[in-house]
């Protein structure tokens, strides 16, 4: 069955859901902004810049399981709750954000940490809206 476009049913989400969505969007676009400038001054290789947003892009679509969504029969709405396996997701994406600067320095030199920092957050904010995404629209799918 092909996928409908997310628009036509944006009554069917829930607003915390749907703001959530357009701030991870914003965040990603003001990230890959900044990743693509530090690649236009030469601080950033294209190849560290693309590794590190499809590494993010991987650990963003497994931190988008952090919220379980589910179908609220009451209020005819896709809702998101944080359940035990999202809690133990949040804290692990905690843990790397800590070290997630010290990870990078084991394998870029440092001026470029923080360059590739940036392109695995853009990675990881792409990765959670398509991510939740793509389970907005399995819950849409299963409604019809």
């Amino acid at each position: 069955m092909p996928k409908k476009p997310l628009r036509r049913h944006a009554h069917h989400v829930d607003k915390k859901l749907r703001f959530r969505l357009r701030l991870y969007s914003i965040i990603s676009l003001v990230m890959l902004g900044i990743v693509l400038y530090e690649i236009f001054i030469k601080i950033l290789p294209l190849m560290f810049a693309t590794l590190g947003i499809f590494i993010g892009l991987f650990m963003g679509i497994i931190s988008a399981r952090m919220y379980h969504l589910s179908w609220n029969h009451d209020a005819k709405k896709i809702v998101s709750r944080l359940d035990v396996v999202g809690a133990i997701i949040l804290v692990l994406y905690i843990l790397f954000v800590i070290v997630r600067s010290k990870l990078i320095g084991f394998f870029v030199a440092a001026p470029m940490v923080g360059a590739v920092g940036f392109s695995i957050t853009a990675g990881i904010m792409i990765g959670r809206v398509i991510g939740t995404r793509n389970a907005i629209i399995e819950i849409l799918q299963e409604r019809e």
